[in-house]
């Protein structure tokens, strides 16, 4: 009882900061956001990223998270809602201390050799501190904050309930699908509360292609004897963060270049061949190492594809360095969720559009490749699903990471070369003899049934038991079609068996009296002339809607 108690006053809490800022309308459903006009938008923004900001750690994390969906919300506001910030006042020693003992079963002192108690960063979720293990090598220690997750799980319910609140209530909340995005949003934030998956992430990432192959990128090595869910103990690298390099590059004579090439190279290879990719590759989640390698730093958020989605990624950038359009529409047809009825011709003379005004040869990639990309599929209804939309942040956050250290590095060419270095091999005699051998094995199993299911279906026309099983209105569409259409048609019937009655009871003379001028005949079928009128216009208004709504 008390928890519920907690979590109402908590939601209670939500929505007073929520109206505050002005944001009420939307939340009734009476405002939709990307209809306002600029002014409209940026302040709607900055009430927006306001309301979140004073909401607390949870929906602070939901703008920044909310800030890479371009596809989904106006541009105006995800660039406002990136300058979310999670950085606070560090939690005193004496309750990390005990955070420590807890999940390691000693106090810090007795499982490392030395333990500086001053925090190295803080964080909404978790504070950093340096130490070194008993047999020397020198760790970074990531201590999750004290009572950090049952704030989260209560605002994370009280998410879900906001969302619930919104696809009810309102209709851009149904077509955002806003209840599928609280669900990944919470179980991307249980598991950031969860250090054994950042570990796993960091493992997989490790052995990954792109990195075990590259000279160039580190991820830092883990120490699982100091691993729990609130504590995560990895090597110390020593160096500054990339966005703070560019003058140790030069003075270290290393090639920024090169350096820029292999970091966009890694990211691809992780999107289009590994499958698990550094989410959020900012300039501080890269340090310069002092022996001139790259680490990699902070996996707590990967993106995962699944091997089709990887597949449509490669002939997407195939098409890319082709220039090939057409193809490079049915592969991004493939990668994201496409609605049942689309113009295909148009969809190709927009992505051929946005090819030449964007991947020309020598053409600066920035947002507004982006925000055109994320243009095309919003006026196409193209769904985008999270992990897709997890790629194109990481691309569009990786342009900016490299431009610090490589100003001026042509993502585009690079793009290409990397197509016809990797993606190509897929079109290598050995590799197209595998995937013929494998088709074929897959295949096989059917091939083998296929000459029995034949001569059954000839042998029942023979005999003239063959016919065809349909499953009348099995689609969901078609079901609300007749709905809708059975409720339109009871409506009308309703309304005119209602104002039948009431032209009956007002012609029937007679009956007791309610006034001195009104008998209790009249007085009914008065109020069934309402009720006849309100059913006529609401079948009249369903009507008038529903070209509308069908467009």
């Amino acid at each position: 009882m008390s928890g519920r108690i907690a979590r109402t006053r908590r939601y209670l809490q939500i929505l007073r900061i929520a109206i505050k800022h002005g944001l009420g309308p939307y939340l009734r459903g009476r405002r939709r956001p990307g209809r306002e006009n600029a002014a409209g938008q940026a302040d709607l923004a900055r009430s927006l990223r306001l309301a979140l900001d004073e909401a607390g750690v949870t929906f602070v994390k939901l703008g920044q998270v909310l800030s890479t969906r371009s596809d989904i919300i106006p541009s105006a506001v995800a660039t406002e809602l990136s300058r979310l910030q999670d950085q606070v006042s560090p939690a005193p020693w004496p309750e990390i201390e005990q955070v420590l003992t807890e999940e390691l079963g000693a106090p810090p002192r007795q499982v490392y050799a030395d333990f500086d108690s001053e925090p190295l960063a803080a964080a909404s979720v978790a504070q950093v501190y340096t130490a070194r293990l008993p047999d020397g090598p020198r760790v970074v220690v990531k201590v999750q904050r004290p009572g950090i997750a049952g704030v989260v799980d209560r605002d994370l319910d009280i998410v879900r309930r906001l969302a619930r609140l919104l696809e009810r209530n309102t209709d851009w909340g149904r077509s955002m699908g806003v209840r599928a995005l609280a669900d990944g949003f919470a179980d991307a934030m249980r598991e950031e509360l969860d250090f054994t998956v950042e570990a796993g992430n960091m493992t997989t990432v490790a052995a990954g292609r792109s990195v075990a192959s590259s000279n160039d990128l580190v991820v830092p090595q883990l120490y699982p004897d100091q691993l729990t869910r609130r504590v995560l103990t990895m090597e110390r690298l020593d160096g500054i963060g990339l966005g703070k390099a560019r003058q140790a590059i030069a003075d270290r004579g290393l090639d920024p270049v090169r350096l820029g090439r292999s970091l966009f190279d890694c990211l691809l290879g992780q999107v289009a061949i590994d499958g698990v990719f550094h989410a959020d590759p900012h300039p501080g989640n890269f340090l310069l190492l002092t022996d001139g390698r790259i680490g990699m730093l902070d996996l707590g958020s990967v993106g995962r594809l699944d091997p089709a989605t990887r597949d449509a990624l490669q002939r997407f950038l195939l098409a890319i360095d082709h220039g090939d359009p057409v193809s490079a529409t049915d592969a991004l047809l493939e990668i994201v969720s496409r609605p049942d009825v689309i113009d295909e011709r148009a969809l190709e003379r927009a992505v051929g559009q946005f090819m030449t005004r964007h991947l020309a040869a020598g053409v600066t990639l920035g947002p507004a490749m982006f925000n055109d990309l994320f243009k095309i599929i919003t006026s196409h209804d193209l769904g985008v699903p999270p992990e897709v939309a997890a790629v194109f942040r990481a691309l569009a956050t990786i342009e900016g990471t490299i431009s610090r250290i490589s100003p001026g590095f042509d993502l585009v060419a690079a793009s290409r070369q990397f197509a016809a270095a990797h993606v190509t091999d897929r079109l290598a005699p050995d590799a197209l003899r595998r995937t013929a051998t494998e088709e074929l094995a897959t295949l096989l199993p059917m091939l083998r049934r296929l000459p029995r299911r034949i001569d059954r279906i000839a042998a029942a026309a023979e005999s003239g038991r063959l016919g065809v099983n349909v499953r009348l209105l099995a689609d969901d569409r078609d079901r609300r079609h007749i709905t809708g259409l059975l409720h339109q048609a009871l409506l009308a019937i309703l309304g005119a068996t209602a104002g039948l009655m009431a032209v009956l009871l007002l012609g029937t003379p007679g009956g007791p009296q309610v006034t001195a001028s009104m008998t209790l005949y009249q007085l009914i079928g008065y109020n069934l002339l309402v009720i006849c009128a309100v059913l006529v216009l609401r079948v009249l208004v369903l009507i008038f809607r529903l070209p509308r709504h069908l467009t």
